[in-house]
């Protein structure tokens, strides 16, 4: 017997630079309860769905940088979003900004996690492909500074038992590569 699993593409539309992470996440939980109402069994959130895609701008200051990323997961700011997909009984895939400490160093990722309808995190990636360029363009219209501010993921490609069959994940540059 197949398997059907429906899944939702949750469009956020563009976040502010100035929206606090309370509100995005508000919108987030919004979406989930439509994707819920729909019949979804997974909802898919965007790449950094956190946060405005700060990589189209030039920072310099180091605590600048690390207040567009999550040191954990889920947080206070995000457990809401958990909290509903338990109470709603659908998964999601999140992505985000991954601030990480480990083995003795500060490291940087863009990252996806599968969180499933028991509001459990199931799986982390964190992107290899990383597009765009590490220095500083001025005379480009737009900057994509993702070499500058994450590091290549370090997790391979990894797959769960999830929603009925085998899942993996991958981050938009990502898709062209496997």
């Amino acid at each position: 017997m197949p398997r059907i699993v429906t899944i939702g593409a949750a469009q956020t539309g563009p976040i502010a630079r100035t929206e606090s992470r309370r509100e995005v996440v508000d919108r987030l939980v919004a979406l989930l309860r439509q994707g819920a109402a729909m019949g979804c069994d997974l909802v898919v959130f965007p790449e950094a769905a956190l946060t405005a895609f700060f990589p189209h701008w030039w920072i310099e200051d180091a605590a600048e940088l690390d207040a567009w990323f999550e040191q954990e997961m889920p947080s206070n700011e995000t457990a809401p979003l958990f909290a509903e997909a338990r109470r709603l009984g659908v998964g999601f895939h999140l992505g985000y900004a991954e601030l990480a400490r480990e083995g003795g160093r500060t490291r940087r990722f863009n990252t996806a996690i599968l969180v499933g309808p028991d509001g459990a995190i199931i799986g982390k990636y964190r992107k290899i492909h990383l597009p765009g360029h590490a220095g500083h363009e001025p005379w480009r219209p737009f900057q994509n500074l993702e070499k500058r501010y994450f590091e290549v993921g370090d997790l391979g490609w990894p797959v769960w038992r999830a929603f009925g069959g085998v899942t993996g994940m991958m981050i938009c540059n990502d898709r062209r590569w496997p």
